[in-house]
């Protein structure tokens, strides 16, 4: 990813801060060259100084056989943590001229993914279930058995993440309290969060 140094977030537990919040995320492939995407919730869970990204995929999905044990070698996949965005209009500057931009915030991380199954197949399935609907009716054996015989388990172990927060870093102060002004008045919830992580910086 392209990272110019003023936009560049390298401290790790506002990454992993990030992720956690944006936990549904783009996971990306490439085998032989062609790249291939799908969209998954993931569990981020840590073992020491070690973070994996955990989730599944349907069985009839084929980006798991992408995977190491499955594609032969060490595979690299790409993950992207897309966060809240918003289109910057020049007007909103107190300085001129200018062109409009995008602010954004993304993580992505970077790792070898592997097919993981038997009892790790029901405990990430199970810790998807506890991170986002902690309340949902147990389920009748026969039917949890028959979901999860259709579900094909993985997990990432990352060796990179970049972090690229673009809230307007580049621009005079005079500039960047205009947009985040403009922003936080805004009528959309996504242009409203831009605005907060501006506040942040």
């Amino acid at each position: 990813m392209y990272q110019p140094p003023h936009f560049r977030i390298t401290e790790h537990t506002e990454l992993l801060r990030f992720m956690r919040a944006h936990p549904f995320a783009t996971l990306i492939t490439a085998p032989d060259g062609v790249p291939f995407a799908s969209h998954v919730p993931l569990l981020l869970e840590e073992d020491g100084d070690q973070l994996f990204l955990r989730s599944h995929l349907a069985r009839g999905n084929p980006q798991w056989q992408h995977f190491s044990r499955h594609h032969g070698g060490e595979t690299e996949v790409l993950v992207i943590f897309q966060g809240p965005h918003a289109l910057v209009d020049p007007a909103w500057y107190t300085s001129h001229p200018n062109v409009p931009t995008w602010n954004y915030a993304v993580v992505h991380a970077y790792g070898q993914a592997n097919v993981v199954e038997g009892e790790a197949t029901r405990r990430i399935a199970y810790g998807l279930v506890r991170q986002h609907t902690p309340d949902m009716a147990a389920l009748p054996a026969d039917f949890e058995r028959r979901l999860l015989a259709g579900v094909v388990t993985f997990e990432i172990s990352v060796s990179l993440l970049e972090g690229k927060f673009k809230l307007s870093q580049n621009k005079p102060h005079a500039d960047r309290v205009a947009v985040q002004r403009a922003l936080a008045s805004s009528g959309h919830e996504h242009e409203r969060d831009v605005a907060a992580m501006m506040h942040t910086l």
